[in-house]
């Protein structure tokens, strides 16, 4: 059975996202030597994570790296977030 973009449910894109965030936070974190749990909040509040859940943005499809240039461009100022 081929699956195409549309048979994956929304519960399916958010279980990616999640994943996606996850996997980046984690390295986030480390990185900038601060829990966990801060990393995800101060993320939780910037618009790429609005971008990340906007699932017609498709970021969920991609890689923990790509969803960590487009907060890291937010950061900086250096590119807007989708949809600005």
């Amino acid at each position: 059975m081929e699956t195409t973009i549309n048979q994956i449910t929304p519960d399916r894109k958010e279980a990616t996202a999640i994943s996606v965030m996850r996997c980046m936070l984690l390295t986030y974190a480390e990185e900038q030597r601060i829990p966990f749990e801060e990393a995800i909040l101060s993320f939780s509040q910037s618009k790429t994570y609005e971008d990340l859940f906007d699932f017609d943005t498709e970021i969920w499809k991609e890689g923990p790296e790509y969803l960590r240039c487009l907060y890291d461009e937010e950061l900086h100022g250096t590119v807007q977030a989708l949809n600005a």
